[in-house]
């Protein structure tokens, strides 16, 4: 969530891939915490904190903000103010950064990314069992997804 090549990604092809492959059915998109710092693992955290209801508009929230609060002093301070947007108390989302149960979860994912698909950067996307390391355009994505749809849904 740190990544200047991830929110680039979700900001600007995102929306694209979204409207013309999720939204109609055809391709299942799963965002996988991959946090490489510290910063990262607190915005994982503050999302999930927030419940799944409010993952997408707070992931979408953290993205188009990076720039705003991913190098800030007070990296925390923003994430907190995002959670409040999203109707989330500042000591639910406290409690949430001390439990090292709750972020066990988070970091497993990254493990198990790591371990069972060779995921080393951000952004990586896993398309049909195969790795595809870097930021994929529309037309990149496009074309590797499909070959994959049922013959009708192709064009």
């Amino acid at each position: 969530l740190t990544c200047g090549n991830c929110a680039r990604f979700h900001n600007d092809i995102f929306p694209r891939i979204k409207a013309e492959f999720i939204e109609p059915g055809l391709v299942r998109f799963l965002l996988r915490d991959f946090p490489l710092d510290r910063v990262a693992l607190d915005a994982a955290a503050m999302i999930h904190c927030a419940g799944p209801e409010r993952f997408e508009p707070l992931v979408t929230l953290v993205y188009a903000q990076k720039e705003n609060w991913a190098h800030s002093p007070d990296p925390r301070a923003a994430l907190r103010r995002f959670a409040a947007l999203a109707g989330v108390a500042g000591e639910r989302v406290e409690a949430c950064w001390a439990d090292p149960a709750f972020l066990r979860p988070i970091l497993e994912m990254r493990q198990a990314a790591e371990r069972e698909h060779g995921v080393n950067a951000t952004p990586s996307f896993l398309i049909n069992g195969r790795i595809h390391r870097g930021v994929l355009s529309f037309e990149q994505f496009s074309a590797l997804v499909r070959p994959l749809l049922p013959p009708r849904a192709r064009s």
